[in-house]
């Protein structure tokens, strides 16, 4: 199975990546997607920090006491985040991790977390997986680092007929608690340039405007696991996608392999992206924060509400059209491709979290700190609590 983001994708150029995943343009995917919708208008803040007591369990906010904070809250203490209480967004309910969330309601009902069952990737069925953020069963911590291989497709987020001469490299992350954390830190391996002409040995692909398209395999040896990862992919004809999110262990390899799509997003379709979300381009020097919601077995998220702690234009979440997911700013959560995206982000450090309401009860989908970077996507699909952020 691809560990890549889901994608996010929108007409006239605009179009599914399954990243990122992977990742919004994320790849996901980085840019990502799939599921209904969900409706229903932005409610009024009621006592209770913006929850019916009778209706969710939650605890109470330290830092802003008109917030409810998760009953599995302790997955936040790995790294302690302090909400700015005076900044706080209309209709802010959650404090999650430090950043705050709206309340997914319809109708004035909590809606309440699902996976999403008929998607063509991460999809699933019975109830969301929790256990890698429920306290007790977090996953464990990391062992001795060895190395892999990453091997996978140059997936295309958009137009494009041909992945070819994408660049791949992945960076260790600088985790210092100063003003540099998250950016890229040591280049592990070397660059890897996928090939000029991906017909060769690539996976063809029946897609409008493309007779056909053909998408480039490429190998990166040398990549530690047990490692908390970023990947960037970026070249002539690419825009600059930083994905975040990356850790391999030891025992999801398969003969020294891990296999993971990364994602190629076409120069002129980053200013495409926004103008359909938020009727605007991305400001030049500003970026975009996008991906996906799953749980701890990998499946896609419905009903799910993630933020940044940092001003942006627009919060969307998409359509669960799988061929065409498009903005939906009407929606309050995740649909069933589980895509996010914040646009127009200024650069620098910042911190994104989710959260939703399962079986009465308000719980954390995870956190993480990471940066946005000038004229880029940064992706990050949520996967629950990695091993170096466990309490």
């Amino acid at each position: 199975m691809s560990h890549s983001p889901a994608s996010l994708s929108a007409r006239p150029r605009l179009r599914a990546i399954g990243l990122v995943t992977t990742s919004l343009f994320a790849a996901a995917c980085i840019f990502t997607a799939a599921c209904s919708s969900s409706p229903g208008g932005s409610q009024p803040i009621d006592e209770g920090c913006g929850l019916d007591p009778a209706e969710v369990e939650h605890g109470t906010s330290a830092d802003c006491d008109s917030l409810c904070t998760p009953t599995n809250a302790a997955l936040c203490d790995g790294a302690p985040h302090k909400i700015d209480c005076e900044s706080l967004p209309p209709n802010a309910a959650f404090d999650a991790c430090g950043v705050a969330l709206r309340h997914p309601t319809t109708a004035g009902v909590s809606l309440e977390l699902r996976r999403s069952d008929n998607v063509k990737e991460y999809g699933g069925s019975g109830p969301p997986d929790l256990s890698c953020v429920t306290e007790g069963s977090y996953p464990d911590p990391p062992s001795s680092s060895s190395t892999a291989t990453l091997s996978g497709l140059a997936k295309i987020f958009s137009h494009g007929c041909q992945s070819s001469e994408l660049q791949i490299q992945v960076f260790t992350v600088k985790r210092t608690g100063g003003e540099d954390d998250g950016e890229p830190d040591q280049l592990v391996g070397q660059l890897v340039e996928t090939a000029g002409d991906c017909s060769i040995d690539g996976v063809e692909e029946d897609v409008e405007d493309c007779d056909p398209r053909f998408e480039c395999r490429y190998s990166y040896p040398n990549v530690p696991t047990e490692t908390e990862l970023l990947v960037i992919t970026q070249g002539p004809k690419w825009s600059p996608i930083y994905e975040y999110g990356l850790y391999i262990r030891d025992a999801d390899l398969v003969d020294g392999v891990y296999e993971k799509d990364v994602r190629a997003l076409a120069t002129d379709d980053y200013g495409v992206i926004a103008q359909v979300a938020i009727g605007q381009s991305i400001n030049p020097g500003f970026g975009a924060v996008a991906g996906e919601v799953h749980d701890c077995g990998d499946v896609r998220i419905v009903n799910a509400v993630v933020d940044i702690d940092k001003p942006r234009s627009a919060l969307t979440y998409f359509t669960d059209n799988e061929d065409n997911p498009l903005p939906d700013l009407s929606a309050k959560a995740t649909s069933t491709l589980g895509l996010y995206a914040a646009m127009n982000v200024s650069p620098g450090a910042l911190r994104v979290s989710a959260a939703g309401i399962t079986d009465g009860k308000l719980v954390g989908l995870g956190y993480i700190d990471l940066r946005v970077f000038p004229d880029a996507v940064t992706s990050f699909t949520f996967r629950g609590l990695k091993p170096h952020q466990v309490p």
